[in-house]
C-alpha cells in the first residue's frame, strides 16, 4: 500500500471516530451512567453526612454542617450499643464461614471433576438439584435440629452448615476445572505429586477468577448477614453481629442517628474496600481466560 493510501485511511478512521453523531452518542452515554451513579452515591454521602454532625442537622435535612470526628469514637465506646464485640464477632463469623466456605467447594469440584468413582455423575446430579429447594423451607427443620443439638446460642449452626459448601459454587468450580488439561495432572501424579500437590500447585492458580469472585460474594453475605444471628445467636449484646447490633439499637434505644450511621458506614465500607482491592485481579484473570481462548 503507498503512503499516500496510507494516509487517506488513517484520515478517514478518524474522521469516522471523530463523527459528531459518534461523540454525542457518547457524551449521552457517559451522562446516563453519571446521573445513575449518582443515585446510589448519594445515599452513601448522606450516610457519611448522618454520621459527623449532630442529630439536629441531620433531622433538619441539612448536610455536612458539622464535622463531629468523636461520633465514631463514641459509637466505639457506646455502652448500649457495644459495637467493639458486635464489629469482632461479625469478623469472626465473615472469616471462618467464608474460610470454611470456599474450602468445601474447591475439594467437592475437585473431587467430582477428577475423581472416577461409583454413581459421579448421579450424584452430582443430585447436588444440582437441591438448587431448586427453597431456603425459606428449611429453616424451621434445620433451627429444630440445631436447638435439640443444643447449638442455639452459639456460632455453630452459622459456620458448620457453610463446611457443606453450596451447589450452584461446586457447578461454577467444576465447570472451570474442566478445562484445564489431564494429562497436565497425570504427568504430575507420575512425577509423585499427590492429589492436594495438585489441587494447591496447579487447579488453585488457574482459577483465580472465580474464587475471587466467591470471595467477594461470601465476605459481603456474611458481614451484612441479619436473619442467620438473629436466629441462632439470640438476644445475648456480647454474641451479636453488627447488623443485629444496629437494628437493635435503633429500635429499642432513643435513635442516635449519628451513632447508627457511623456504625453503618463501617460495615459498608468493609465490602466497598474488598471489591476495589479484589477487582484488578478478578478482571485480569478473566480478560487473560477469555483471551487464551
Amino acid at each position: 500500500m503507498a503512503q499516500s493510501d496510507i494516509g487517506l485511511s488513517v484520515s478517514a478512521l478518524r474522521g469516522r471516530r471523530d463523527n459528531p453523531k459518534r461523540v454525542a452518542v457518547r457524551m449521552l452515554l457517559y451522562a446516563v451512567t453519571i446521573l445513575f451513579s449518582c443515585l446510589f452515591i448519594v445515599p452513601f454521602l448522606w450516610m457519611i453526612s448522618a454520621s459527623l454532625q449532630s442529630d439536629t442537622f441531620t433531622l433538619a435535612g441539612k448536610w455536612f454542617q458539622q464535622f463531629l470526628w468523636k461520633n465514631y469514637w463514641d459509637a466505639l465506646t457506646q455502652e448500649d450499643f457495644q459495637f467493639l464485640p458486635a464489629l469482632g464477632n461479625t469478623v469472626y463469623y465473615t472469616v471462618f464461614g467464608t474460610l470454611f466456605f470456599l474450602v468445601s467447594s474447591v475439594l467437592v469440584a475437585y473431587g467430582f471433576s477428577y475423581y472416577r468413582i461409583p454413581l459421579r455423575d448421579k450424584l452430582f446430579f443430585f447436588l444440582l438439584a437441591t438448587m431448586m429447594i427453597p431456603t425459606t423451607v428449611m429453616f424451621i427443620p434445620n433451627y429444630v435440629m440445631f436447638a435439640n443439638w443444643g447449638w442455639t446460642g452459639t456460632y455453630w449452626p452459622l459456620l458448620i452448615p457453610a463446611l457443606g459448601s453450596g451447589p450452584a459454587t461446586v457447578f461454577l468450580l467444576r465447570q472451570f476445572m474442566l478445562t484445564l488439561s489431564v494429562s497436565l495432572f497425570e504427568s504430575a501424579k507420575i512425577d509423585g505429586a499427590g492429589n492436594l500437590m495438585i489441587l494447591w500447585k496447579m487447579v488453585l492458580p488457574n482459577i483465580k477468577a472465580p474464587l475471587i469472585l466467591i470471595l467477594i460474594q461470601q465476605v459481603n453475605g456474611h458481614w451484612s448477614d441479619f436473619f442467620g444471628p438473629l436466629m441462632y445467636v439470640g438476644n445475648d449484646p456480647l454474641q451479636r453481629t453488627i447488623s443485629v447490633a444496629i437494628t437493635i439499637f435503633s429500635h429499642v434505644y432513643y435513635v442516635q442517628w449519628s451513632y447508627v450511621m457511623c456504625a453503618a458506614f463501617v460495615m459498608a465500607i468493609v465490602p466497598v474496600l474488598l471489591y476495589f482491592v479484589s477487582q484488578k485481579y478478578l478482571m485480569q484473570d478473566f480478560v487473560l481466560s477469555s483471551s487464551e481462548k
